[in-house]
């Protein structure tokens, strides 16, 4: 069950679509919504000035009031921007979950380095949202979102560009035969004990891999047949596609509300089940994702 989710607000444009994918995702569980603002520390802000002063010509003190006055002013659009979505949405806040049954929320302020800060408050919650999509102003970069998703020890929904409404009912589920992909579904589980529908989608990424993944599909179907869920497993042609593009416009022809997926890593590098999702998930998915390692 989850119960609490925390979410980090930029003060930017992507912080709607991130309020509403965590409300979403929290309903069915009338869970917390923690809502933090990382402000860059002071050494942060140096750092930043240092490297804008050398490309701009202007003062040291002058860079720094130009970028505490920029975050000021994210932190106060932030704020703004959760007390309408929680007026909105008739979301109470409140400093600790009441246990009631409506989704509450509560909104904090914390300086420090925004990856660090995050993947480290992470882990006292059992979520964590991010924003994913096009690289855009609010927007992590890709190598922190992997750094959250493979180190904080909690899984990871990643919201899509716009913002959604209605219940998360049809989950698909890219499947894999690696220990991520099943830490995955049992990370899930929760979500997927709730939902109508659950399609298992797994693809070739190799010729004469046909008959392994139809196998290795049909006994996480017959897995998740056992929890008496709704399952149905479909074995993906790639038709001239690369695994990660087969995969996502199979879950958005069958309406799917959520991709559940495994997240792995080598060194810096950082990839999603099936080789390229992280490239084709963080470029601009329209549903959101839940990514577990």
């Amino acid at each position: 069950m989850f119960k609490t989710i925390l979410v980090p607000l930029s003060g930017t444009d992507a912080d709607v679509a991130l309020l509403s994918t965590s409300l979403e995702f929290l309903r069915p569980f009338a869970g917390h919504m923690e809502c933090v603002r990382v402000v860059p520390s002071p050494a942060a802000l140096v750092a930043q000035s240092i490297s804008m002063d050398a490309a701009s010509g202007l003062l040291l003190a002058e860079m720094m009031r130009s970028l505490e006055q920029r975050e000021q002013a994210k932190t106060e659009r932030a704020r703004v921007t959760f007390a309408q979505f929680c007026k909105a949405h008739q979301i109470a806040q409140v400093n600790k979950p009441p246990g009631g049954p409506s989704v509450t929320a509560a909104w904090r302020e914390q300086s420090g380095d925004e990856c660090a800060t995050i993947k480290t408050l992470a882990r006292f919650y059992d979520a964590v949202a991010l924003a994913a999509g096009q690289e855009r102003s609010g927007r992590l970069p890709s190598d922190d979102l992997g750094e959250i998703i493979l180190s904080s020890g909690r899984p990871v929904l990643l919201a899509p560009e716009r913002p959604i409404s209605g219940a998360i009912d049809t989950i698909a589920v890219a499947w894999k035969d690696t220990r991520e992909a099943a830490a995955a579904i049992t990370a899930a589980m929760p979500l997927l004990a709730r939902a109508t529908r659950i399609e298992v989608l797994s693809v070739n990424e190799e010729d004469g891999d046909e008959q392994k993944c139809l196998d290795c599909s049909d006994n996480i179907v017959e897995q998740l047949r056992w929890h008496e869920l709704n399952a149905y497993g479909r074995f993906v042609l790639p038709a001239g596609r690369s695994a990660p593009q087969a995969v996502l416009e199979t879950a958005r022809g069958l309406h799917a509300d959520l991709l559940v997926m495994g997240a792995y890593g080598r060194s810096r590098f950082r990839e999603f089940l099936l080789g390229g999702f992280t490239r084709h998930i963080l470029k601009g998915v329209d549903l959101p994702v839940f990514a577990a390692h």
